[in-house]
């Protein structure tokens, strides 16, 4: 490993240096130019309402969002956290390499797709990625010097790990997996132990909402079931996640890295075991391609280490991210402005523009509290847009949001209120062509109620097999979680069902009207109730859900999927 001189080592600073000021300032014109997207709305709600933890991911994001916005409330603000967090990441990642080989490192920063999104979208990656930089620098100064300061830091950070993103406990439990001798030492177990106490307030709010985010991900995630498509596109997808054209570069320069020390170790095992769960994964599951996000830290630690003594992969690395740098900066004119022919970007998801769709929502509903079905993003746009934060009412055959944690559904009760949905539902919709080509599909509805609140779930039932077509007796116990009584029976006269609900991912197999409710619960109180449920001719695997649906609004979601089989 040869040595750099102090001249040398001056111009490599002065290199990185400019890199980041540059870098820097590309980030801040692009995040002030750039729309904002459903997700980052999204996101942008989580800091308008901060909390220990939400519905579907942990608080990090919010955390590093709210900063920057109560700073400058516009898109810039909105994503400053996610800039600097993006900056701070290439920092640890070149402190922690083993090689001071700053122009390799800084082609590398460019030719890699997601470092660029990192320094320019709201996303619950950002902090995830920072914090296993520094998760993984501090594990390596752990192995050099074991004591108290670094096992305090290290306990802290797997702690903002796991607030960064659930999946992050991946990083920890194969890092551990890699060197079983850390089960000898104390400072290990101390580490174990400091963990749990930094999570306490994360444990405490799961603990207080039902434990929800553990229910969401494991009731919630759409069963695909096994398709040969479907692994062999997680397969070919992975090397294009993170490059594209540098992704089986690093690869390939991470297998040949020669493991020489307990580091190395982990990084090879995460790389592996990441990959290799979420292949598992995607047997049964729709696995997102950015999942397997955390590897991208490995592999440019292992991968940057191995071509900067391989002079040939070198050039190759070079050449490919400077043909990626020219592909990205038209990717990123274009997010800022609008300059393709609609001809070639037909079909597309619609990036700009959306500031007139909001207005022309906004004067369609003429002054009436706004919910949107089964569109968490752009009830979240149009929030972020107008400033009026409204709901997104989710139906049976969808999946629950933070939404349904917000108390906003609740204020809604008894007001008239004007109802998009994503699709004309039985024609009952009247349709607008918005100025971005989207059609809004609306109704006004007078005294919108609704029973979200009131869980109703199975008894003393597992995964069970069914006979097709035949008509079962199934035990359910019906919840009231409000913190006041409820009357199905008092609802200006319209009728209350309980469903019966079958469906394949998010496909409705049959609706079923058991009965109509008449019955009261007082708050918190529950009953148990034996219903006839009609099985479909189907066989196979389904999803069993029951819901409690006001006469003329859509049926919402009041228990979690129960996976049947179907013979």
């Amino acid at each position: 490993m040869t040595s750099l001189s102090s001249t040398q080592n001056g111009k490599q600073e002065k290199l990185f240096f400019y890199f980041l000021i540059v870098w820097t300032i590309v980030g801040l014109i692009q995040n002030y130019f750039t729309e904002v997207s459903g997700e980052e709305a999204y996101y942008w709600l989580f800091s308008q309402f901060l909390d220990w933890s939400y519905l579907d991911h942990p608080p990090m994001v919010g955390v590093v969002t709210a900063p920057g916005y109560w700073l400058l409330p516009n898109n810039l603000g909105l994503r400053m956290g996610m800039l600097i967090t993006n900056v701070l990441t290439i920092i640890v990642l070149r402190k922690t390499l083993e090689v001071k080989d700053d122009k390799l490192f800084v082609w590398m920063m460019l030719g890699l797709l997601p470092v660029h999104l990192g320094g320019l979208l709201v996303k619950t990656d950002v902090p995830l990625l920072f914090f296993t930089a520094t998760f993984f620098f501090l594990y390596k100064q752990y192995l050099k010097e074991d004591n108290w300061k670094t096992a305090v830091l290290l306990a802290l950070n797997i702690a903002l790990v796991m607030m960064s993103k659930y999946h992050g406990v991946l990083v920890v439990l194969f890092t551990v997996l890699s060197n079983f001798s850390l089960f000898k030492k104390k400072s290990f177990w101390a580490v174990v132990g400091l963990t749990v106490v930094f999570m306490l307030p994360h444990t405490y709010w799961q603990y207080t909402h039902d434990f929800a985010s553990i229910k969401f991900h494991l009731y919630n995630r759409i069963d695909l079931g096994f398709s040969f498509g479907t692994i062999l596109y997680y397969v070919g997808i992975q090397p294009l996640v993170f490059g594209p054209l540098i992704g089986v570069l690093l690869f390939g320069a991470a297998y040949r890295h020669k493991t020489e020390n307990e580091f190395h170790r982990a990084l090879k095992f995460n790389i592996v075991g990441v990959l290799i769960f979420f292949l598992i994964s995607a047997f049964r599951v729709e696995v997102h391609k950015h999942w397997t996000s955390v590897v991208i830290v490995p592999l440019i630690l292992l991968g940057h280490e191995y071509i900067s003594n391989k002079e040939n992969w070198r050039k190759w690395m070079v050449k490919l991210c400077l043909i990626s740098v020219i592909l990205f900066i038209p990717g990123r004119i274009y997010l800022m402005h609008d300059f393709l022919p609609k001809a070639w970007t037909k079909g597309w998801d619609v990036l700009h523009g959306w500031d007139g769709w909001a207005e022309e929502v906004e004067e369609l509903s003429g002054g009436l509290p706004i919910i949107f079905i089964n569109h968490y993003e752009r009830a979240s746009r149009y929030s972020y847009l107008t400033g009026d934060i409204v709901h997104c009412y989710n139906t049976y055959d969808y999946r629950e949001t933070q939404h349904d944690l917000w108390p906003l559904e609740e204020n809604l009760q008894g007001k008239t209120v004007f109802m998009i949905d994503r699709h004309n539902r039985k024609g009952e919709y009247a349709t607008f062509t918005s100025i971005i080509g989207k059609g809004i599909h609306y109704r006004v509805i007078e005294n919108f109620r609704s029973f979200r609140n009131v869980n109703v779930e199975l008894v003393d039932f597992d995964e069970e097999t069914l006979k097709s077509g035949e008509t079962i007796e199934l035990e359910l116990e019906i919840t009231n979680n409000y913190d006041y009584a409820v009357d199905f029976s008092d609802v200006n006269g319209r009728e209350v069902y309980l469903n019966a609900h079958f469906l394949k991912g998010l496909t409705p197999q049959t609706d079923e009207k058991l009965e109509v409710l008449t019955l009261q619960l007082g708050p918190g109180q529950s009953l148990a109730k034996t219903v006839r449920v009609k099985v479909p001719e189907y066989t196979g695997r389904l999803d069993l859900r029951f819901s409690i649906q006001v006469e003329g609004i859509e049926a919402p979601i009041n228990g979690r999927k129960q996976k049947v089989i179907l013979e």
